[in-house]
């Protein structure tokens, strides 16, 4: 009975997550059509290349968005519209919103993007793709079903999070300039593609350089360090699972989806560039997010 049991819960898993996967692509060609991109980034588009063939990078991020909201939306306490409110936080801010503040940021390494709010347009198509796909991923997990969902082991309160959230933002801008430095600026085409030496110098020489350029910057690192904190709140607020797990899923979150798009053909960067984007902030905000998951949080006593 249990190995029938067990053989009919993964097959139930099974069928979500590949019904994620429908979902997501459908959620893209929706958010598209709404929104379409301008032609000069469209056009660029058809010589562009990714760091993974094409068909490949849209399983690979259909399957990472579908497997890591179906997995929040089964350990969640919350139905409805709350259900919904938690997937659409974390797919919107993690994946959207917390990348594209960095583009605008950056805007100068991107001239396609100059003088024609196209990051504005990034930002509402992944907003619109977010919302379709949290709507859907709910109904897939029966998140509108009138059955009893489980009890939260966790909450978030006001005083555990400044208290944490205070040094784990300190701790995210040094993560950020380790992982900046020690694997993005590693690459030889990223360096010169952000108007670096081409000639790898040290450590503190470059932040340094960064600093003199853009003196704000520790400034604006720290506060996105708040951002992503926030960004995981009601994921850890309707967590029914063990804080090991929360930990495990929390860390896959900010690994994976800020990165998985980064597969894709972009004319915004080159294939090189991408990939040593992706595993700069896969480590770097992926220990982060672990972090986060084991601190914040505060265990609901029975």
């Amino acid at each position: 009975m249990t190995n029938q049991f067990s053989l009919k819960k993964f097959l139930i898993i099974l069928i979500q997550v590949l019904g994620a996967m429908l979902a997501f692509v459908i959620s893209l060609m929706i958010a598209n059509m709404l929104s379409p991109l301008s032609d000069a980034i469209s056009e660029a588009g058809k010589s562009a290349t990714g760091f993974l063939s094409p068909v490949t990078a849209f399983l690979f991020n259909a399957a990472v968005n579908a497997v890591i909201l179906v997995w929040v939306a089964r350990r969640s306490s919350f139905k409805g519209l709350g259900m919904i409110g938690q997937l659409f936080v974390l797919s919107f801010g993690v994946q959207v919103f917390m990348t594209q503040i960095e583009t605008a940021y950056f805007l100068s390494a991107f001239p396609l993007l100059h003088d024609n709010f196209q990051v504005y347009n990034l930002i509402w198509r992944g907003l619109l793709t977010s919302l379709f796909f949290s709507v859907l991923v709910t109904l897939i997990c029966g998140g509108f079903s009138r059955k009893p969902r489980p009890q939260a082991n966790f909450t978030v309160t006001a005083s555990n999070a400044l208290k944490h959230g205070a040094w784990l933002a300190l701790v995210y801008l040094i993560l950020y300039m380790l992982a900046g430095y020690f694997v993005a600026w590693q690459v030889r085409e990223l360096r010169l593609f952000y108007g670096g030496p081409a000639e790898l110098n040290g450590f503190f020489e470059q932040w340094a350089n960064t600093a003199m350029v853009k003196p704000e910057f520790p400034i604006f690192q720290y506060f996105r360090g708040i951002l992503w904190i926030l960004c995981l709140v009601p994921l850890f607020m309707g967590f029914s699972g063990r804080r090991l797990e929360l930990v495990i899923l929390s860390g896959l979150a900010l690994a994976l989806l800020p990165t998985a798009q980064l597969a894709f053909a972009n004319p915004l960067m080159p294939a090189a560039v991408s990939l040593g984007h992706f595993w700069e902030v896969s480590l770097s905000t992926g220990i982060f997010g672990a972090l986060c998951a084991w601190f914040v949080p505060t265990d609901i006593k029975p």
